[in-house]
């Protein structure tokens, strides 16, 4: 694991053992009287009998752990206590300073049923345990160290196990002092001579508090498998502080009771019910709440590098952006509404498709920084440019019928109003338009992290109860919906268990348990807008066309090779003109030697009609076409359609025309 062993705090644990768990004058040594170390300890009994009663009432009623995890013990102030509640505790801590005053008191106080072990130690072994408890020692831990320690211990919970782990998350302390600390942590030389202004000794380590991004926290939780959880919090003078409480899976056989929705339990006394909290909400001050979020960012580059901008968090978010595309059926030139663009991130990966992009959110400050990704990252070669478009919560600044397809990913759930929403994106789509979502489940304002959110930031984090919003869909001119079935945390399996997959055995079964207990709280769907979408020419299905062609003698080196066309639509697409940047078809042609070797792949186009326009199916158009001069020689060529940026025609199956050609010289 991640605490390893620090000459320097060695050194401080071994003088200060008591100070370096509460940082309070009194504990320090100099100062440290027999009643204050009672006070140290007693002060752990009091906090043992706390997270029992928690648990008990929040998450197992029964709970009487057999086994217990204190990791990061210290001198045992917690240690202890749990040995008395407990058949055993493995107590670890990186200092064997500490861990000699924990088997003192543990000695004094007659608790025999402790194993204290050092973390290096511990490391080596791959016991899980009824109770797993941290508390104190992520904040003492950078960020980027702490999760991964807190990813390891989930991995230390048994079945049906319980973990508390303490996080500072919230601190009132200016910048200026923030940075002044970040400094003390990094340099011990400027540490050491804060340390002998205070009166210090020079080499006291400087002890820091870490505070994380309680999003993490609980996107670690939720890809970790854990669904049933609780979380209190503490207010200090200068920090916020909340204490996890996470139950893990019991292993069970899969039934269909057990794929039954559970209810999820308060993540807090003090329960937030989003519907209060949009009552009480006006969608202005919920615009300005928005505003505020992205106008306070000092550092947008998490927000524009994403999906790429965390290794961990980049897999689910593919998985829902590619099965939100695969259900969108884009095309290039489409024109794309997303609701909720936020920092653009998609919406630049929209225009990279070709899609003339529409990006619209309450935050105009949102709006800039996804300008900026756009100036700093522009999309690779010729795209539409994107537009830019304030909402105000409540009708969206376009002409009725007016965009093709509309995207919501992650943000339907945050709309106050969904209803008037939904009407809104009927209004603006066009007749057989599609309305995509990758949203929450129905219990997704009970779970820790949504409460925390619309406890910290005032946001909403609605359900999507996706039978009332269909039925509004439905009375807003929406004909269908789909929703879409699939799996997002990992399911690797053996060789062996791979081909009983296949083959329909006992994996399958427990592939479609996972998946379903995926489902339960994800909602990927799809509106359809009543009406029919007119096939074109910018997508390969439907495009068939008949061409036919004659040479026009002579042909000559040094003149242009004269062809006449006749060229029929086949297919079930309206081809779009000419002269369209994506789906234009034209007619083009290809040299190849007389032994049917390629020369020239594009070696002509020519528009199918004086001005371009539209060629509808069944239609017949004649076209001459002027080809570039060629060498003496003889040649064949091949005359097919192209819908620009598409396809050829041939390669969606149509046959082209092919002609042989002979090139005389002009003396003969």
């Amino acid at each position: 694991m991640s605490v390893q062993p620090d000459r320097k705090w060695e050194a401080f644990a071994a003088r200060e053992p008591f100070f370096a768990v509460f940082t309070d004058p009194k504990f320090r040594s100099a100062n440290r009287t027999a009643n204050h170390e009672r006070e140290f300890f007693d002060s752990g009994e009091l906090l043992v009998d706390a997270i029992f009663h928690t648990i008990r009432k929040r998450l197992a009623s029964d709970f009487a752990p057999e086994s217990v995890l204190e990791y990061g013990c210290g001198p045992g102030r917690l240690a202890i206590p749990f040995a008395r509640r407990s058949g055993s505790v493995t107590a670890v801590d990186r200092s064997p300073a500490m861990l000699a005053v924990a088997r003192r008191e543990a000695a004094k106080q007659n608790a025999g049923n402790i194993h204290f072990t050092t973390a290096a130690d511990f490391d080596v072994t791959s016991r899980k345990f009824d109770l797993v408890n941290s508390y104190l020692l992520f904040q003492r831990l950078p960020p980027y160290r702490g999760l991964a320690l807190f990813r390891e211990l989930l991995g230390r919970i048994g079945s049906g196990g319980i973990g508390v782990f303490h996080f500072l998350y919230r601190g009132t302390a200016s910048p200026v002092v923030r940075m002044t600390r970040g400094i003390r942590e990094r340099t011990s030389i400027v540490n050491g001579i804060t340390n002998i202004a205070r009166h210090k000794p020079f080499g006291e380590p400087f002890i820091p508090s870490h505070a994380y991004d309680l999003d993490e926290v609980f996107r670690i939780l939720v890809e970790s498998g854990f669904e049933n959880s609780h979380v209190t919090f503490e207010d200090h003078e200068e920090t916020t502080s909340a204490i996890v409480f996470v139950q893990a899976p019991a292993s069970f056989a899969p039934s269909d009771h057990d794929l039954e929705p559970v209810s999820m339990e308060p993540v807090s006394d003090a329960m937030i019910d989003v519907r209060e909290l949009i009552a009480r909400t006006s969608i202005d001050e919920l615009n300005r709440t928005a505003e505020e979020y992205f106008s306070s960012l000092t550092e947008w580059d998490h927000h524009l590098a994403k999906p790429f901008a965390k290794p961990d968090e980049a897999p689910p978010i593919l998985i829902g952006v590619a099965t939100l595309l695969q259900g969108l059926r884009l095309v290039p030139g489409m024109t794309v509404l997303e609701f909720g663009a936020g920092t653009g991130w998609l919406s630049r990966f929209l225009t990279q498709l070709g899609c003339r992009v529409i990006l619209l959110d309450v935050s105009a400050t949102a709006l800039n920084i996804a300008r900026n990704l756009y100036e700093r990252q522009p999309p690779i070669g010729d795209r539409p440019a994107p537009q830019f478009l304030q909402f105000d919560g409540r009708r969206i600044d376009l002409e009725d019928a007016s965009v093709e397809r509309i995207l919501c990913f992650d943000a339907f759930h945050h709309a106050p109003n969904p209803d008037d929403v939904l009407r809104e994106f009927a209004r603006v789509l066009k007749p057989g338009g599609i309305a995509a979502f990758a949203e929450p489940g129905p219990r997704h304002s009970h779970t820790p992290l949504s409460q925390f959110e619309m406890r910290t930031y005032g946001v909403i984090e609605n359900d999507i109860d996706i039978h009332a919003l269909w039925r509004t869909a439905q009375s807003c001119s929406f004909s269908d919906l789909k929703l879409a079935l699939f799996q997002g945390p990992p399911f690797h399996v053996s060789l062996d268990d791979y081909e009983d997959f296949l083959a329909g055995g006992a994996t399958a079964a427990k592939w479609v348990t996972a998946t379903r207990t995926f489902l339960r709280d994800v909602r990927s769907f799809f509106l359809f807008k009543e009406g029919s979408e007119r096939i074109d020419s910018r997508s390969p299905s439907g495009l068939a066309a008949e061409v036919t062609a004659t040479l026009i003698h002579p042909v000559v080196e040094g003149r242009p090779i004269l062809v006449d066309a006749t060229v029929t639509n086949r297919g079930i697409a309206t081809w779009l003109p000419s002269d369209a940047q994506f789906g234009g078809v034209a007619l083009g042609a290809h040299l190849h030697d007389a032994a049917g070797k390629l020369i020239t792949f594009d070696l002509h186009w020519e528009r199918l009609t004086e001005p371009p326009r539209e060629i509808a199916p069944g239609e017949t158009v004649r076209v001459r076409m002027s080809l570039p001069p060629q060498p003496p020689g003889r040649y064949t060529l091949e005359i097919d359609c192209v819908s620009a940026g598409v396809a050829w025609f041939a390669q969606l199956g149509s046959r082209p025309a092919q002609l042989a050609l002979e090139v005389a010289r002009a003396d003969v």
